[in-house]
């Protein structure tokens, strides 16, 4: 091994080492991921463990549906008023209001009657407007 091949080597071998680290998730999944951890000590008392990567799994659908309303806003040619206006409605108590519903435990639903922590609300409107935007934008 002559000293051209061992630097070559040496020089790209760390590139595919990270490339075999990239992530391929899509929008909905990185964000309903990011969603979860950020409110999982959040959701949890001290008797209960949240399994972050099935409700992450669980929760990737609903934010798949905000890309998929960014797309189509976006195909439609919406207006950067319209825009501001959706994210304004996404930021707005009755829009969490409105996302709450079921949660699931020990096979059982349970309605969520208790009130949203402000954390909680943070986080859902930034992780659904970040994927809105994605999909307007055309990131997958």
């Amino acid at each position: 091994m002559n000293k051209f091949e061992r630097f070559s080597l040496i020089a790209v071998f760390p590139f595919l080492l990270l490339s075999g680290c990239a992530q391929n998730q899509t929008s909905a999944q990185r964000h309903a991921n990011h969603f979860i951890m950020a409110t999982a000590e959040d959701s949890s008392g001290p008797n209960f463990r949240l399994n972050t990567a099935d409700s992450a799994r669980m929760t990737t659908p609903f934010f798949e549906q905000f890309w998929q309303q960014g797309k189509k806003d976006r195909d439609a040619g919406l207006a950067k008023k319209d825009i501001a206006q959706r994210m304004t409605y996404f930021q707005s108590v009755e829009f969490t209001n409105e996302v709450r519903g079921k949660s699931r435990f020990a096979g059982s639903d349970y309605n969520q009657d208790s009130s949203i922590s402000p954390l909680w609300r943070r986080e859902m409107s930034n992780a659904v407007i970040e994927t809105y935007m994605d999909g307007y934008n055309g990131i997958k």
